[in-house]
């Protein structure tokens, strides 16, 4: 700011600087101008040739300005000098002025303001023009021009001065209150998200407004972390407890039959473990990854593809039918903006378990079409399966984490909630429903253009 004054003071004093001079000039050019109109006034043809008789008045007009010199000449057109100095200076373009007219010269050693004015006076030898040049020293008016600017200088230097000082004041006053919220979050303990209390100025209210709504978002993605891990953790101290009771009671048998039937539990119980250490870790890259918000243009299509190549390698499912409907996708195809790692994981986990819940002989269909929900296109991807399904009272809970129907073991309560965290994360709906066999259809509608604002 105080160099933004500077600037402005710098503009208007040269502004200032140019009507004091202007003024001083208009000022001390009127009496030169009125001297100058006196003397030719009393400028008059005789019979036996021109009268100049120079009045008094015109003098003490001029020397108002008790400092300066004065200087004068009365001459023909033609040059000749009637009276006066012959030697005063004259513009570089003489024209006859009927109007005074003004220039500044050196004369003397000195700086000198002239005035040149002519009259058309007719003689015995006919009609000639007499000119008049009045000069005067620059002292007054240099005086007078430098008492103008120095008074609007000082005036505007106060102004510029108690502008500052008063700004100041109001900015310091004004942004008093974050000096409190600094001090408020460096109060803080690490664990303490809580809002800030305080009345910011209007001008860092938004500030303030996305600093709690920061803290708020850090406290639930902190709470949720705490809970991801207390019960990660009581899973796998769960899971790794009963393997290591099935090894610890294999290694007490005598039987070769019994220690190989607790063996073959304790591999069980093994794939359990490693499956559901998979899943906990895919989990959490989703949520992560639903939090970073990384996006790209992902081919739903392709993508379906490549899981369902991956499930058909498993040899558990040599004996499931799939099918693959695309017909009613729209002219964009099957292309939307969204995470293409995410999605993959819960088209994964969707099909994983179609293949682990349902019969031998299953049937998985997958059908891809456009929809338009809430005005908003969508691609609907849905699988259905001829498993036993989920009864209507318990979809809710299976998208929980850790929750388990625990039909045909092996379930670790974790797919379903993948997906149902991959849907949120990219704006879309999940739904659990009947399939046409009596199984689970999941359905997931995906927005075309990702995220909704």
């Amino acid at each position: 700011m105080v160099a933004g004054f500077f600037v402005i003071v710098t503009v208007l004093s040269l502004g200032l600087l140019t009507y004091a001079r202007d003024s001083a000039n208009r000022t001390y050019d009127l009496l030169l101008a009125g001297s100058a109109i006196a003397i030719l006034e009393r400028i008059s043809p005789k019979p036996e040739g021109l009268t100049v008789d120079i009045p008094s008045s015109a003098l003490e007009i001029v020397g108002l300005a008790e400092t300066d010199r004065v200087f004068y000449r009365i001459f023909r057109q033609s040059g000749e000098t009637l009276t006066g100095e012959s030697s005063l200076p004259l513009p570089d373009h003489l024209d006859i002025p009927a109007d005074p007219v003004f220039f500044d010269a050196p004369h003397s050693g000195e700086k000198v303001r002239f005035v040149l004015q002519g009259k058309l006076v007719i003689g015995a030898s006919g009609p000639e023009w007499l000119l008049v040049q009045l000069g005067q020293t620059r002292i007054a008016r240099d005086a007078l021009q430098f008492d103008l600017f120095s008074k609007g200088l000082a005036g505007l230097v106060a102004i510029a001065v108690i502008g500052l000082f008063f700004m100041r004041y109001s900015i310091n006053r004004a942004m008093a209150p974050l000096a409190g919220i600094e001090a408020d979050i460096r109060r803080r303990q690490p664990t303490d998200m809580t809002p800030l209390d305080a009345l910011p100025p209007r001008e860092v209210e938004g500030l303030i407004g996305a600093i709690n709504d920061f803290m708020t978002r850090l406290e639930t993605s902190k709470e949720n972390a705490q809970s991801f891990i207390a019960d990660v953790a009581h899973q796998m101290r769960t899971s790794l407890a009963a393997l290591q009771g099935q090894l610890q009671m294999a290694t007490e048998q005598q039987d070769q039959l019994e220690m190989q039937q607790r063996l073959e539990r304790a591999y069980e119980q093994s794939t359990r473990t490693i499956r559901m250490t998979n899943q906990l870790l895919s989990h959490a890259m989703v949520i992560h990854r639903g939090v970073d918000g990384t996006t790209e243009t992902v081919d739903m299509l392709s993508l379906v593809r490549s899981c369902v190549e991956e499930l058909l390698r498993d040899p558990a499912a040599s004996d499931i039918e799939i099918t693959l409907e695309k017909d009613g996708l729209g002219p964009s195809g099957a292309q939307i903006t969204g995470d293409p790692i995410s999605l993959r994981e819960a088209l994964r986990n969707i099909l994983d378990n179609a293949l682990r819940h349902g019969p031998p002989e299953n049937h998985v269909e997958i059908a891809m079409e456009t929809v338009c929900i809430d005005g908003r296109c969508s691609l609907r991807v849905s699988v259905e399966d001829a498993g036993p399904g989920i009864p209507a009272v318990e979809r809710d809970a299976v998208l929980e984490r850790f929750y388990s129907l625990n039909r045909n073991g092996g379930g670790s309560g974790i797919g379903l909630s993948i997906v149902s965290a991959v849907a949120k994360s990219q704006s879309g709906i999940l739904t659990l429903s009947d399939s046409r066999w009596g199984g689970l259809r999941v359905q997931l509608d995906l927005p075309v253009e990702g995220h909704a604002a």
